[in-house]
């Protein structure tokens, strides 16, 4: 029997990362904890544990090296339940609840340390673009951060074209 109000930790985590791509995946989390039978609870509770695992850029660097940070913080975290990640980025696609759910997550993150609503737009749609391509990246993330700077080189030459 599971007891109540258990949080997720590393070890669970990695267990569970092992089986995420298996059908047995929904009943071994809501073995863990009963509350998981709705998996966007689960989601969420994964998140918060990325969250406190994740590190936030230094204050003294400028927008764009934060939001690369951030990023790279982010997907690093990630990396370590990436089978996880994936099932429960497929399974956002069917239930747009999910979707929404991680959204406001990714968001949280990227409002704790940039403070400019246009670098949080930039830093979100970075991250999506970049997300996808580290869904088929290899764990030294080059792939990745070879985007990541892609994208910035795009949209600074996006906003120099505005500002003329």
């Amino acid at each position: 029997m599971a007891l109540k109000n258990k949080t997720l930790n590393k070890t669970f985590l990695k267990n569970l990362n092992d089986i995420a791509h298996l059908n047995s995946f929904s009943k071994k989390i809501s073995s863990f904890d009963k509350k998981y039978n709705d998996f966007g609870l689960f989601i969420s509770d994964f998140q918060t544990f990325l969250l406190g695992n994740m590190d936030h850029p230094l204050s003294n660097l400028s927008n764009e090296d934060k939001i690369f940070e951030g990023i790279i913080s982010r997907l690093d975290a990630l990396s370590d339940y990436k089978n996880i990640t994936l099932k429960i980025y497929l399974e956002s696609q069917k239930n747009p609840k999910y979707f929404f759910i991680i959204n406001k997550y990714i968001k949280s993150f990227f409002k704790s340390f940039l403070k400019s609503p246009i670098d949080i737009t930039k830093a979100y749609f970075i991250y999506v673009y970049a997300f996808n391509i580290w869904i088929e990246d290899d764990p030294s993330m080059d792939k990745t951060m070879a985007a990541i700077g892609k994208s910035f080189e795009g949209l600074n030459r996006f906003e120099s074209f505005f500002k003329k």
